[in-house]
């Protein structure tokens, strides 16, 4: 091949290749925007209960206090929970480990010694003499 031929061979891939890179190029317009996420909130399966069961649920049943407990109220004294239940103050604090008496708080959980039921003791009278 003489060199006219080749020059004529690089001119024509030349003039037949930059259209086409061209054409590929395009314009850079910049970045893409992102995509939105598509979220999707699927409720969950509601329950259908008549008023009165929803009414029971709320209803508020005291529990029982065990015996011998007492729950502190609102003005309390150890003082005045001793006179009601016919003990001593100093008994009250010596069962509840209470070192300053008049430290108590609402809501607190005192055990009242008159309260407290005596366990059965053997009756030692009715033991039958030989």
């Amino acid at each position: 091949m003489t060199r006219l031929t080749a020059r004529l061979t690089t001119r024509g891939l030349a003039a037949l290749l930059l259209p086409a890179l061209a054409a590929c190029a395009g314009t850079v317009a910049g970045p893409r925007p992102t995509p939105q996420p598509v979220i999707r909130i699927t409720p969950g399966p509601t329950q259908d209960l008549p008023g009165t069961q929803t009414a029971l649920a709320l209803r508020s049943i005291p529990t029982p206090t065990p015996q011998g407990l007492y729950i502190v109220k609102p003005g309390d004294t150890l003082a005045k929970i001793a006179d009601e239940f016919q003990t001593t103050v100093d008994e009250i604090a010596a069962l509840n480990n209470i070192a300053d008496p008049n430290q108590i708080e609402v809501g607190q959980q005192l055990i009242i010694p008159t309260l407290l039921t005596p366990t059965a003791a053997p009756d030692v009278s009715a033991t039958p003499t030989p």
